[in-house]
């Protein structure tokens, strides 16, 4: 066989499809998994044709594990679809990232971070919570916000936005995908408070961009448009991708185009400075 594992992924795939058409309790598919998994064991005559049930059985198990409640302590437990004035706390799971866009000629600026929760307090005061939350803030953050922080916060809290027509983006699917179903709106960095009882160093991964950025940067009389743009198609940096910032790349015409221009522009520029 040229491809001896396109069976296997066609029937987990399958399973995957059907924990999305289907729901079955965890307990029943672990049971089901568990009547077919007995007799592949034991027959192997049996054995090549269980396999593929098998597989799409844990396929459907793991992703109804996943997107399910199965804790008394979730979020979506002890949060309804009504917006709520709400302080969490819980632990950044990755470094806030600011975030510039642009609607009729302005630009505004926003800062998005994934909080792994802990605790939620509403109107039963303190309670244990599970689950994560996209938190929106106007503006920039403070430096010492980072992954691995804990950190409270206020705001309202809501299930996303639904997409406003049928075949839109649909921003709520996107981030339940990613096992975010609230997200929450505060109003300033002045609604952020940092907890963490011991002092941390910001992750290898957010000191290694800082000196890249500095690095690419060297040289250069200032920050501009096509600098951005490098940094984000070699950095990831994903700040400031508006059509701005893209318009440089668009007349390129090819990225490795843009890019060897752009870079010979830096060497000229540090030979220059060096001298």
């Amino acid at each position: 066989m040229k491809h001896p594992l396109a069976a296997s992924v066609i029937w987990y795939a399958a399973g995957l499809i059907l924990a999305e058409t289907f729901y079955l309790p965890p307990v029943a598919l672990f049971a089901a998994a568990f009547l077919i998994l007995l007799p592949a064991l034991l027959l192997k005559k049996l054995r090549p044709l269980l396999i593929g049930p098998l597989l799409a059985l844990a396929g459907w198990t793991h992703l109804t594990v996943q997107s399910g409640a199965l804790s008394p302590h979730d979020l979506r437990a002890r949060a309804g679809d009504s917006p709520a004035l709400v302080t969490i706390r819980g632990t950044l799971g990755d470094t806030p990232g600011l975030r510039i866009l642009e609607r009729d000629g302005r630009q505004t600026e926003h800062t998005l971070a994934e909080v792994r929760l802990s605790e939620l307090q509403g109107t039963n005061g303190w309670q244990p919570a599970l689950g994560s939350v996209l938190v929106t803030t106007p503006g920039t953050l403070p430096p010492h916000f980072f992954a691995g922080q804990t950190v409270e916060i206020s705001g309202v809290l809501s299930p996303p936005p639904r997409p406003p027509a049928p075949g839109l983006f649909d921003y709520r699917a996107y981030l339940q995908r990613q096992g975010i179903y609230f997200q929450l709106k505060t109003g300033s960095a002045a609604d952020w408070q940092l907890r963490s009882t011991r002092s941390l160093a910001p992750p290898w991964s957010d000191r290694f961009l800082a000196w890249s950025q500095k690095t690419l940067a060297y040289g250069l009389p200032e920050e501009d448009e096509p600098l951005r743009l490098l940094w984000a198609m070699t950095l990831g940096w994903k700040t400031a991708l508006t059509s701005a910032v893209t318009e440089p790349f668009m007349q390129s015409g090819t990225i490795n185009d843009y890019l060897f221009r752009r870079m010979d522009e830096i060497h000229c520029l540090q030979r220059n400075f060096e001298v």
